[in-house]
């Protein structure tokens, strides 16, 4: 089975993708299944940059796409960044609506540094610490289907860091994701940002297999129709397996 759950939109500020082209190259691709899966962003420093969210023509539109799709089956998601820290917000936005997927990923440190951008230097211990500390308070908290792009404070790496330190905190979230049945995206947008690998690694996605880990997903996080499907063939089939079908 060949899937893609999470990728942007033209609900997504940021992203240029039209939903109707990403449809047509995704069915060209032999994909059987993609979600769709727009950005709601809701601490206060995004909302004063990009204004208060509306999902109400998000969700019609990918409605509609459904209903009107045929060859492939089209999930309608939504990405919830730092969930954990607009929790209340968030539900009383999202709970009254039937989304086939909910990610929930961290893009900022408790002291509102941006780690879901290329960093100009790297992050210190403390920092990193910091970013894995927001993932264990989301799987946490928060009622998710998947957790997204594990480690994208790398992105802007061009190289694969040491994170040994840290191993005894991500086996902490990694627990804590199984126990709760959270799966697992392996996200390789990096590899189009200059890293070597996708995200998390390979030694990160074993550490979640030996912890009897078995729900995964896969994410282009696409942006820009280019970026669909690219590096996807770089992803070790054992881990191509959709956590919806287990």
């Amino acid at each position: 089975m060949k899937f893609d759950y999470h990728i942007h939109t033209e609900d997504s500020y940021d992203s240029s993708i039209k939903a109707v082209d990403l449809i047509k190259r995704a069915i060209q691709l032999n994909y059987n299944e993609i979600a769709i899966t727009e950005h709601l962003d809701l601490l206060p420093l995004e909302i004063k940059k990009y204004g208060a969210p509306s999902l109400d023509h998000y969700y019609k539109r990918i409605k509609e796409l459904q209903s009107n799709t045929s060859e492939i089956n089209v999930l309608c998601g939504i990405e919830i960044g730092d969930y954990h820290r607009v929790k209340e917000y968030a539900l009383s936005l999202v709970e009254d609506l039937q989304w086939d997927i909910i990610l929930g990923s961290v893009h900022f440190l408790s002291d509102n540094t941006n780690v879901a951008v290329p960093l100009k230097k790297p992050l210190t211990k403390e920092q990193v610490r910091n970013y894995y500390l927001q993932n264990l308070a989301l799987v946490s908290q928060c009622n998710i289907d998947v957790l997204a792009h594990l480690g994208v404070y790398k992105r802007g790496y061009h190289y694969i860091p040491d994170e040994s330190d840290f191993y005894p905190l991500i086996k902490d979230i990694l627990a804590t994701m199984i126990d709760r049945n959270i799966a697992l995206e392996i996200n390789y947008s990096s590899l189009r940002r200059g890293y070597p690998t996708f995200i998390p690694e390979i030694p990160i996605l074993e550490m979640y297999l030996d912890l009897g880990g078995k729900l995964f997903s896969l994410g282009s996080d696409a942006h820009q129709i280019e970026h669909f499907d690219l590096y996807r063939e770089l992803i070790p089939a054992k881990f191509c397996t959709s956590f919806r079908y287990l």
